[in-house]
């Protein structure tokens, strides 16, 4: 079987122009998370963006507020957008899980829409990496999916993806279990419930989660 990471490359590679259209008129929480983030955070915070897609609208908000943005993402159509939109960024072109940083390089780390696409025996590691990552007392703002599937291999406008996900309790647990307190967990319908039927999102439920480093760690 194909690679899931390769699958999630290409299609992100593939779908560039169209996700560019669709994320930009999508509603969801990202922005009001970002901002948990960066109201928690030093001025002119050292910023990840793990998935940043063409940009907007977080890497650009996060410029906007004044942040050292490192932004990431494992596709290079994607990266190629967002740096004609955010030149000031500094930008990672890598599989989220290859990334390698200094412990406590980070104010704040905000991941929207990505961790899912890792195989999910993967994900309570990426979640220590960022612990590691984080400064004390810095957040990490992220979403995961809430349905028990190790593999999910669907298609994605024309093109194959591949999503895995735990339930919502124990998506709560892999993160207080790597050592974050748990700020905020919540679990929303995508696009408020209200997105129609030939929408991705349609009928899909994410949990939505806030994580503190305590201070001293």
């Amino acid at each position: 079987m194909e690679d899931p990471k390769e699958i999630v490359r290409q299609t992100y590679d593939n779908i560039a122009e169209w996700y560019l259209r669709w994320i930009t008129d999508q509603r969801s929480p990202r922005e009001r998370y970002t901002t948990k983030v960066l109201e928690n955070a030093p001025p002119s915070p050292r910023i990840l963006e793990m998935g940043c897609g063409p940009g907007v609208p977080i890497t650009r908000m996060l410029l906007d507020h004044g942040a050292d943005v490192v932004a990431n993402d494992i596709s290079s159509a994607q990266i190629n957008m967002a740096q004609a939109r955010c030149p000031t960024a500094n930008f990672v072109l890598e599989d989220m899980a290859g990334l390698s940083f200094e412990p406590a390089s980070f104010d704040g780390v905000v991941s929207f829409f990505t961790v899912f696409h890792l195989p999910r025996e993967e994900q309570k590691e990426m979640l220590a990496k960022i612990y590691r990552w984080l400064r004390p007392g810095g957040m990490v703002a992220f979403n995961l999916a809430t349905v028990d599937e190790e593999e999910i291999h669907g298609e994605f406008l024309g093109h194959g993806m591949f999503w895995s996900s735990f339930p919502a309790e124990e998506n709560k647990k892999m993160v207080t279990d790597v050592g974050f307190e748990l700020v905020e967990a919540t679990e929303l319908d995508a696009g408020d419930g209200k997105l129609e039927e030939d929408d991705p999102d349609y009928g899909v439920t994410f949990l939505w989660m806030v994580g503190r480093k305590p201070i001293g760690e």
